[in-house]
């Protein structure tokens, strides 16, 4: 899954697609932060983590939180959606991260089932002109 991962991402820099957001949720959007600050090393490519909230990290395992800071560290930027929005729900944050990294997406790389999760909704909502790549 990796390996398909980061070959989509490399097919897509090679594309001309030099900018990427993702939350660092746990498992496949954290994968893929950890190949693009990789990448960034040899490539002109940007990574920004659109942090939802603050909570977030303590869910995951030690070794989960040292990835998860390590690519907070390395990325571009960092976009603290508690900060912005700090009266909300952790609900709302996590659907407010999601809208900001489909605000300008022109692509979507997906892994998970589509009826549940929130942002593959929103991608599709309204015929929005977003090619999404189920992987």
């Amino acid at each position: 899954m990796k390996y398909k991962l980061l070959n989509i991402i490399i097919e897509l820099h090679n594309d001309g697609v030099d900018e990427f957001y993702t939350d660092c949720s746990y498992g496949f959007p954290l994968w893929g932060g950890e190949i693009i600050t990789g990448l960034m090393k040899y490539n002109d490519i940007r990574l920004y983590v659109v942090f939802p909230h603050e909570n977030q990290p303590y869910k995951y395992t030690q070794n989960w939180q040292d990835r998860f800071y390590k690519v907070h560290e390395l990325c571009t930027d960092v976009i603290p959606m508690f900060v912005l929005f700090f009266r909300e729900s952790e609900q709302d944050l996590l659907k407010k991260a999601a809208d900001y990294m489909l605000a300008d997406c022109g692509r979507l790389l997906f892994c998970g089932n589509p009826q549940s999760e929130y942002i593959y909704q929103e991608a599709v909502k309204d015929n929005k002109d977003i090619t999404i790549l189920n992987i």
